[in-house]
């Protein structure tokens, strides 16, 4: 459960990325935001893993990705704009899911996270993605769980978000007044969760 925006779509020609990563840069410099330029190797193959450690996962090997991330908001995910070398919108976690099978060509959807971020990020990304469609991306799909993207209605999005707010507070109300007399295992844990879950999904029928 989150606000998040999904898209797809492939550029119009490998000979663009650099003129595109040229007006992202500028166009991120003119609102501010962070960014990182991405040019791996494409004339390289995919050659790459996700390696567990205890500090957590991280990638190791060559992910053949040209473009730009950008931050929009310190409190949203990275928008990805990268290319795979067939010039189709990619991340390097897809590539990896791709690549080890657990992920299809039917599933090829990128996402943003902007539910922690400010409205106006969020309208931002839509904008930027609706330009994207009109010159570099023209095959362009997005799905947009504030439903901007499909209706531009600002209201509308700040239902969205305020009604997930709402989910979430009662969610954290219930799960803060769970308690054990003893040292819980983690599927008890899991248990009571569900338990939670259940209990508000039954309250707000």
């Amino acid at each position: 459960m989150g606000i998040t925006i999904h898209y797809r779509g492939s550029i119009k020609h490998l000979s663009l990325i650099d003129q595109f990563q040229k007006e992202m840069v500028d166009f991120c410099k003119s609102m501010n935001w962070k960014y990182h330029l991405w040019n791996e190797d494409q004339s390289k193959p995919f050659d790459a893993e996700l390696v567990h450690t205890n500090e957590g996962a991280t990638i190791e090997g060559h992910i053949p990705l040209r473009g730009i991330s950008i931050i929009t908001d310190p409190n949203n995910e990275s928008l990805d704009l990268l290319f795979t070398p067939e010039g189709n919108l990619s991340s390097f976690m897809l590539e990896i899911l791709r690549h080890d099978g657990t992920l299809s060509k039917d599933h090829d959807w990128i996402f943003v996270k902007t539910q922690y971020g400010s409205i106006d990020s969020h309208i931002a990304i839509v904008k930027l993605l609706q330009y994207l469609k009109q010159k570099y991306i023209v095959d362009l799909e997005a799905k947009d769980e504030g439903e901007y993207w499909e209706t531009g209605d600002k209201e509308r999005l700040m239902s969205k978000r305020g009604f997930l707010f709402g989910k979430m507070a009662q969610f954290e109300k219930a799960l803060s007044s769970v308690e054990f007399d003893h040292e819980p295992t983690t599927e008890e844990v899991v248990e009571k969760i569900e338990e939670v879950i259940r209990k508000l999904q039954r309250k707000n029928k």
